[in-house]
């Protein structure tokens, strides 16, 4: 499980856990979950000192309670990806709906950017978590260029939120090499200058 900080473009490891499958463990060790030493790497950078401004996770910590309810805890502001089957209850009477999709320009770390599209996916009531649907082509709604995401961020999303969610990307992508070294990233937190 590897953290990662973000300052002013530049991507920095911040910490890690070996994550070992139970069948690995010899009988001294402590089998520990994912999700577990998510919440601890988060725990301890907080109790260091850092100044976590927003968490970015994949589909694996953004469907988990208990990752979701220690970001709660410390009431960190987080863009978590989720299955395009991710599931919401609603009280009776309630449904959803998908909003328009929306064009924005997706900036990229070397200042290029790409068109992109963005809509938002109101279940029920409007809410303090909110659901949004990025991909390139709102036709065809590719597999590998959509992403779905659920945030706590508050105001007028459109033209941020895909840029915001596009760090994790950026931050995977840059330790690739690592990545398959340890293991996978598990979120980056992200300051900004």
């Amino acid at each position: 499980m590897n953290a990662y900080g973000v300052y002013c473009n530049t991507t920095f490891p911040l910490m890690f856990k070996v994550f070992k499958p139970k069948g690995t463990l010899k009988s001294s060790d402590k089998y520990q979950t994912k999700i577990e030493l998510a919440t601890e790497i988060i725990t301890e950078l907080i109790k260091e000192g850092f100044n976590i401004e927003l968490v970015l996770a994949d589909s694996l910590y953004g469907e988990s309670s208990q990752f979701l309810s220690k970001l709660a805890e410390y009431k960190l502001d987080y863009v978590v990806a989720i299955r395009s089957n991710h599931a919401v209850w609603l009280p009776i009477g309630q449904s959803d709906r998908a909003n328009k999709w929306c064009e924005f320009e997706r900036t990229f770390s070397n200042q290029k950017s790409e068109t992109r599209y963005i809509r938002e996916i109101v279940y029920g009531k409007k809410r303090a978590v909110t659901y949004w649907e990025i991909t390139t082509d709102p036709e065809t709604m590719l597999e590998n260029s959509t992403t779905f995401v659920m945030t706590n961020l508050q105001g007028n999303l459109k033209k941020t939120l895909g840029d915001l969610y596009g760090l994790r990307t950026w931050v995977e992508y840059g330790f690739r090499q690592c990545k398959q070294e340890l293991v996978p990233i598990y979120g980056c937190v992200a300051k900004t200058c």
